[in-house]
This record gives C-alpha cells, sequence and structure tokens, in this order.
C-alpha cells in the first residue's frame, strides 16, 4: 500500500508478518500483487507526516517506529504522540480495505493507565505487556513514552509523578521529565525545573530543563 503496509485480501493492513525456516522442499506459489488505486487516505491520516510520498516511509518521523526504538524521543515529535503509549496504527485506520475486518471486531481497544505503569518495578511492567516490543526488552523504554503521554494529556494531575522522575537514576528519564513538566509549566513545576537545571550532573537533562523553563523546546 502506499503506507508501506503489506495489504492482504479481507484484512487489509491488518496484519502481522511471520516466517517459518525449513529444508522442505516446497512449490512456490503464485505472486500476489495489490494496488490502493486512487485512493490517498493514508497519507494526511499519518501525524507525523512520515509517509512523505506514496510507498515511502521516513521511519525516523514514524511514531510506531519511534517509540519502540531506543534513545531520546526527538523533541519536535513529542507532542505528536499524544496519548499513545506503544506504536500508533493511524494509517491502518484510514486504510478503507481494514474497515470491514475492524467494524467486526470483538476486543475491545485496550488502553493502559500510566499512572500505574510508572509506579511499578520492571519486572511487574514487563509482565503486564508481553506482547510489546521494546529493545532488550528494558521497561524504560515504555516509561520514557508515558512521560511524554503525562506531558500531553496529564496535566497538573501529572505533578507528583513528574517531580519524582525528575529524581529518577536514568537520565534520558529525568530529561523526559523536565519536558513533560514543561507542559504543564505551573510554579510548582517550574520550581522542580529549576532545581534541575540548577543541580542535575547531566548536560542533556539540564538543556531539556533549561528549554522548558524558557518556552524554547520545540514541540
Amino acid at each position: 500500500g502506499k503506507s508501506t503496509m503489506v495489504l492482504v485480501p479481507g484484512a487489509g493492513p491488518w496484519v502481522l508478518l511471520g516466517s517459518v525456516i525449513t529444508d522442505a522442499d516446497l512449490a512456490p506459489s503464485d505472486e500476489m500483487r495489490r494496488s490502493c488505486g486512487t485512493c490517498t487516505a493514508c497519507l494526511p491520516a499519518c501525524p507525523t507526516g512520515a509517509i512523505i510520498a506514496p510507498g515511502v516511509l521516513d521511519a525516523r518521523r514514524c511514531l510506531s517506529a519511534i517509540l519502540q526504538s531506543p534513545g531520546w524521543i526527538p523533541t519536535e515529535l513529542r507532542t505528536a504522540v499524544g496519548d499513545r503509549l506503544y506504536g500508533c496504527d493511524d494509517c491502518l485506520e484510514a486504510c478503507p480495505p481494514g474497515d470491514r475486518l475492524l467494524a467486526s471486531a470483538t476486543a475491545t481497544a485496550g488502553r493502559i493507565d500510566v499512572y500505574s505503569l510508572l509506579g511499578c518495578n520492571d519486572a511487574v511492567l514487563r509482565a503486564s505487556v508481553p506482547h510489546f516490543f521494546v529493545p532488550r526488552n528494558e521497561g524504560r523504554w515504555l516509561r520514557r513514552n508515558a512521560l511524554v503521554v503525562l506531558g500531553n494529556s496529564g496535566g497538573s494531575a501529572a505533578l507528583g509523578v513528574l517531580a519524582g522522575y525528575s529524581g529518577h537514576r536514568d537520565p534520558m528519564l529525568r530529561g523526559h521529565a523536565a519536558w513533560s513538566l514543561g507542559r504543564i509549566g505551573d510554579a510548582r513545576a517550574r520550581a522542580v525545573l529549576r532545581k534541575l537545571r540548577g543541580s542535575d550532573p547531566d548536560e542533556r537533562v539540564v538543556v531539556e530543563a533549561t528549554a522548558a523553563l524558557d518556552g524554547t523546546l520545540p514541540g
């Protein structure tokens, strides 16, 4: 498809690809080719413009790829994360061939309490979402995502959790907490940010706290 997703009859893009390795002598099946025709519904649906042309994806801007990858989330993309903890699927939801399958789905779309996620230890965190792929199976990447979610949707109610993470041993988590505190922007959040700016040993955290205080961080 133009979103770069594989399209399957009856399911559209809603498929999980897998493979089997075997030494069996199997006859190849006929090649199947699908076409989107004139449909371009997926292109404007992408929240970051990662589908830069039909069939061309810039994975550096794809939220699904970013939220499952290591590293700091680019500041200019954090507001686009919205309340997504893992993945995106906007281009799939916009794809008409998958509409009938979505309409027949019986399972309720899952939602995760990010406060609970941020409050539990890594063993409990990973056991609660074993189907989520994250690098080296480390919970810190999901914590990073959850901190951004709180910055986008938590409001002042998230202040206590974010302030707690501003003292986390992981500088990446402190940095993302700083960004989210900047999104809240009230006097209490700014007091935490000033403390980070003046005392954090990691330069990148100081940069995040400074930009959050000055309002100069993209996003």
